[in-house]
């Protein structure tokens, strides 16, 4: 895998470790994988002897800590594949079951993780100055702290809890002003890429062959309704701690898969495309219908970027790939509310196909839980103006069920009701902000660029839309801003490269013909 991941105009220079004298670093990152690999399938066999995750925590937190201070670049580059697992981990392991909120300490690996490498970022140097993106996101994260002492939120517990959800993951995006080189990011996107493939597999298998028994005993103990489709079906999840998640990462995973078709180098364009659409046909199959919308809108938004188009028809392109996914759909289904093709026996891919085309079709429709969704956002946005200041950190979140006294999870699915009701009017108009300048940074470095990185970064923007502060959706939203964050890095160092190139050249003295008569000039040395 890290041989594919070359760099392609690489305009920012190169963050790595220096390696001791007498070790390459390629030798030396062989061997912390090695390490990595060795503690971490120690610890995992400690805890299936012990029946705790306790021995599995304290080994593994040791250890992401020291990896951060020695090698911060390794330690992001594994982070997808522990924030993948991590929902696996805690089923399969004895006492795992549960894999909501709780005092699970498996839960603080990834915080942890992010907290050492944010201490590391900060205690370096490196970092490019502040831009415009970066000054509202720092503003986001000053509210973030301000609402942990929220009384509505019901306790100072609820918003230390809800922090883990809200500013935690956001760590992520100064981590990645500083760590994001080009080499780092397409080691990251293959990672994704992969790990979005072998998850795509255990999810089909899940819903096409059984679930394992880890997997039943959590879907019988802590399952929840919008797991059950009807007639017997249970929506698959596959390594992630939700169905939700599990959509999210898929979204981001074919949008990964699609940007890297269009490096130099990559896998064998038949595999590729192979693997592309095994990630496809999971997506389709897990029945999420707003990840296909916004993939689609994302596959539309990549394919004008790279076109260079401007950012008007590049919306419009994203909102056409929309509306030619429901008309092909609405072919597929006979026009109808279903699939005709497929009514019949009460098989899993019948119930599967006619749930997913009967959203596709009738977005707003009886069958959709769209309009639901909607209702939830605005009346989240309007709250804002009835309690200006929020209800805090946790309210929005798991942590709010955990650990509230007076209160319950009152989270709308999208960002804008979201920040509304846990910021109130000043959260939003941030939200607001970041929106219209992650966007336009996303939009800025494709066009500047002009190769798959850039597109790389607009596509995880949009694959995640309107999800970006959801931090239930542990694999996805660090994910986000990590990308995010190494995108404004580059492009500030693109504007530093263009500001200096332009401040160095000497403009070429302007050339005129001696008149007859007029001595000669000397050369000025």
């Amino acid at each position: 895998m890290g041989t594919l991941c070359q760099n392609e105009h690489v305009t920012a220079p190169s963050s790595t470790s220096v390696a001791p004298r007498g070790m390459s670093s390629s030798s030396r990152g062989g061997r912390s994988w090695l390490i990595v690999l060795v503690a971490s399938v120690g610890s995992l066999a400690i805890a299936l002897v012990a029946g705790t995750h306790i021995v599995f925590s304290l080994i593994t937190i040791p250890l992401v800590i020291s990896l951060a201070w020695s090698s911060p670049e390794l330690l992001i580059t594994i982070m997808p594949v522990w924030m993948v697992l991590m929902g696996f981990v805690r089923r399969f392991t004895p006492g795992g079951g549960n894999v909501t909120f709780s005092g699970d300490p498996v839960l603080i690996v990834g915080p942890v993780a992010l907290i050492v490498l944010m201490l590391v970022t900060v205690n370096g140097k490196g970092s490019p100055p502040l831009s415009k993106l970066a000054r509202v996101v720092l503003a986001f994260n000053i509210i973030a702290i301000l609402e942990v002492a929220n009384p509505k939120q019901g306790g100072l517990m609820a918003g230390i809890g809800g922090l883990l959800f809200v500013f935690v993951p956001t760590l992520a995006f100064w981590v990645g002003r500083r760590y994001g080189t080009v080499d780092v990011l397409w080691r990251v996107a293959w990672n994704v890429a992969i790990l979005s493939l072998m998850t795509a597999l255990y999810g089909l298998y899940q819903q096409f062959v059984e679930f394992p028994s880890w997997d039943l005993t959590w879907i019988e103990s802590k399952g929840y309704t919008a797991l059950n489709l009807g007639s017997g079906i249970v929506r698959a999840f596959s390594t992630f701690s939700s169905a939700q998640e599990y959509a999210a990462f898929l979204s981001v995973g074919l949008i990964v898969w699609a940007v890297l078709a269009a490096k130099s180098v990559r896998m064998p364009l038949p595999l590729h495309l192979a693997a592309m659409s095994v990630v496809a046909v999971a997506l389709f199959y897990e029945s999420q219908r707003t990840s296909i919308f916004i993939s689609a809108l994302a596959l539309g938004v990549v394919s004008a970027a790279r076109m260079r188009m401007r950012p008007v028809t590049v919306a419009l392109f994203g909102v056409t790939a929309v509306v030619t996914l429901v008309v092909f759909a609405g072919a597929i289904s006979g026009g109808g509310g279903g699939s005709a093709a497929l009514q019949g026996p009460d098989s899993t891919a019948a119930v599967l196909v006619n749930h997913q085309l009967s959203g596709i079709t009738d977005p707003t429709g009886s069958n959709s839980s769209l309009p639901g969704h909607i209702k939830a956002t605005r009346v989240g946005m309007f709250s804002a103006f009835k309690n200006p200041f929020g209800h805090g950190s946790g309210s929005t979140n798991l942590a709010s069920s955990r650990f509230s006294t007076t209160s319950k999870t009152v989270g709308t699915e999208f960002d804008p009701g979201n920040m509304a009701i846990a910021f109130g009017i000043f959260g939003l108009i941030v939200y607001f902000l970041m929106l219209w300048r992650i966007t336009a940074m996303g939009y800025r470095l494709a066009i500047v660029r002009r190769d798959p990185l850039g597109l790389l970064v607009l596509g995880v923007i949009i694959a995640t839309l309107l999800q970006w502060t959801n931090g239930n959706l542990y694999s996805v939203c660090w994910l986000f801003w990590f990308v995010v964050g190494a995108g404004d890095g580059l492009m500030s160092s693109q504007e530093a490269d263009t500001v200096l190139t332009s401040r160095s050249a000497v403009p070429a003295t302007s050339f005129s013909w001696r008149k007859p008569g007029e001595p000669r000039r000397m050369a000025r040395l």
